[in-house]
């Protein structure tokens, strides 16, 4: 019983950890690395199970080898533990194991690097990626009206199947890009150009990115969409971003709304409208995206509501002219945020 007792702590300890592997096994995350969605992250998760497969070869010749001369070379009675003083055997083994254990890991890892510099398909998309404090802007050169730029923001559009190169710009500080499903991570510098690692999406789909360097106080809540298309929804959304909203039925919440806007197009724009401010996000098929605040809340008529009237309540953004202010201090009643919202919800392709 005693002997029990002693050993009931690291039993307890070890069946604690097993019931907690057990159900973080079963814990699915939208930000999973261990489940690729594109060729980037395929190449990725490779290079994991290999150093992971490796690092557990050596662990277990490690511990196996350790328990061997614990056994063998230990105290006996009657026979004293002995003691070895080199073995020159040993010692050139120990040395050339480790080179062969680094070429395994090192040959398929300069072979993966290398391939992020490959060039990429004559149809890859080019999209621009600039981080803001904190949001994300999204550029597609060349593919808005007459030869300009599309724009848009929080939710990055592209097609399945097809080549993306993301060039990353700063507008502040140090951000960084990282979608765990599509791409690995690459920092956004201030008044450097990177350029993210070409990727393909396997199947259309909606995956979680984030801002992954501290950037400040709402660093957390900086986060964005990739919504992967097929080919031809893709190019539906670029023809209907393009072509801006229709005109709302008169007399509606939507109608008042857009005349109500005016307070926000000096600082976001609608593409086929008047307002082209740059300041803030682009605005343009507001409709379609599935969140808002950059991320951090489903797009619905509460959540919106409550955004417009007060980000502060919902994000720690300081005050300032290049941030958001806040609008239901006495500067719009809850009439006037209600239909701003119903408009910017009725900007959709359709």
């Amino acid at each position: 019983m005693a002997r029990f007792l002693k050993l009931r702590t690291p039993i307890l300890t070890v069946a604690l950890m097993a019931l907690l592997l057990a159900v973080l096994s079963a814990c699915a995350s939208p930000q999973n690395t261990f489940d690729p969605k594109s060729d980037a992250t395929d190449s990725i998760l490779t290079i994991y199970i290999l150093v992971t497969v490796v690092a557990s070869v050596v662990g277990f010749a490690v511990l196996a080898a350790m328990v061997w001369l614990i056994i063998k070379f230990r105290a006996k009675p009657g026979v004293p533990a002995k003691q070895i003083h080199g073995n020159t055997k040993l010692e050139i083994a120990w040395t050339i194991a480790p080179i062969f254990i680094l070429l395994i890991i090192g040959i398929p890892t300069m072979y993966w690097i290398a391939g992020t510099a490959e060039d990429p398909a004559p149809n890859v998309l080019e999209v621009e990626a600039t981080g803001h404090q904190w949001w994300f802007e999204f550029t597609y050169p060349g593919m808005g009206l007459d030869g300009g730029d599309l724009i848009t923001a929080n939710e990055l559009v592209i097609p399945v199947g097809r080549d993306i190169r993301v060039t990353l710009y700063s507008d502040d500080v140090v951000h960084s890009f990282w979608v765990p499903q599509l791409v690995g991570k690459t920092d956004m510098i201030p008044g450097r150009t990177n350029v993210l690692q070409t990727f393909n999406a396997y199947e259309p789909g909606l995956y979680y990115g984030q801002c992954a360097e501290f950037c400040g106080t709402a660093h957390a809540l900086m986060r964005f969409r990739v919504n992967v298309k097929t080919s031809a929804d893709f190019s539906t959304w670029a023809d209907a971003h393009n072509a801006g909203p229709a005109a709302p039925e008169p007399g509606t919440a939507a109608a008042r709304g857009s005349l109500g806007f005016a307070t926000c197009s000096g600082c976001h724009a609608i593409s086929g409208t008047a307002a082209q401010g740059r300041i803030g996000p682009d605005l343009s098929l507001f409709g379609e995206r599935s969140t808002i605040a950059a991320g951090i809340l489903d797009n619905t008529d509460a959540n919106l509501k409550a955004w417009i009237g007060d980000v502060r309540s919902i994000k720690p953004i300081p005050e300032g002219a290049r941030f958001m202010p806040t609008f239901n201090d006495g500067t719009l009643d809850e009439g006037q945020i209600a239909d701003i919202a119903a408009y910017l919800n009725s900007l959709t392709a359709e």
